[in-house]
């Protein structure tokens, strides 16, 4: 069984949804410290003048864990992304399905509502809608984690029962790879690349949310991916 893991992030890129693809299950790391430069609470999306960054504010500090961080104003911030992205995307191919994404922004948007609670009812929306059915833990609800990096992920694999990890490229300066070996778990690195496709405005820019791909190409799984 092959098992990957990611931090539920806000609207993440397709490399997120491409390690899901690629896998058997996934487990959504919501037990990790909040950080500014991490994309928990942010992404970029293809505007008229380039990219944009749309940002869900946030109460949090650098060592607040993800599960522990809360929207600010949350009746007031969230229609406004929701807005925002209506009037970018406008009159795109697969408008209606983007709406979809929306509509879940807009339906939390009342008080108390979590980052990671938005994110995750996202990302699994996403998952579903492209028929990449996987299995879905969440750290905090489904397993109890200790350590960091490599300890942490070879717990979720005992756990899961998974016999291979698929990794990140970034993750490669950390990984000690005699432990995975030692362990039984065949190491994979993601070959993921920038999937192309046609967005609203040009020239094409690549990495941007997986929204953008959603609201221009609609949930089917790239042809490349096959």
């Amino acid at each position: 069984m092959i098992l990957t893991s990611h931090q539920p992030n806000f609207l993440p890129y397709m490399g997120v949804i491409y390690k899901a693809y690629k896998s058997d299950a996934i487990v959504l790391s919501d037990d990790v410290c909040y950080s500014k430069k991490g994309m928990h609470n942010w992404n970029v999306i293809r505007a008229k003048n380039g990219s944009q960054k749309i940002t869900v504010p946030v109460n949090a500090h650098h060592d607040t864990k993800l599960c522990d961080v809360m929207i600010s104003e949350p009746r007031k911030t969230l229609p406004k992304i929701v807005r925002t992205l209506e009037e970018t995307y406008a009159k795109t191919k697969h408008f209606e399905e983007g709406q979809e994404i929306l509509d879940i922004i807009r339906d939390m948007a009342v008080d108390g509502t979590g980052l990671t609670e938005l994110n995750i009812a996202i990302i699994k929306h996403i998952l579903d809608r492209m028929g990449i059915a996987r299995d879905i833990a969440v750290a905090t609800r489904d397993m109890r984690l200790t350590g960091h990096k490599d300890d942490r992920i070879l717990i979720m694999c005992e756990r899961m029962g998974a016999d291979t990890y698929y990794s990140g490229t970034g993750a490669k300066v950390y990984h000690d790879e005699a432990r995975y070996r030692e362990k039984g778990i065949n190491l994979v690195y993601s070959d993921y690349e920038p999937v192309v496709y046609h967005q609203k405005y040009e020239p094409f820019l690549p990495n941007m949310s997986v929204i953008d791909y959603i609201f221009n190409e609609g949930y089917r799984i790239p042809e490349v991916w096959r």
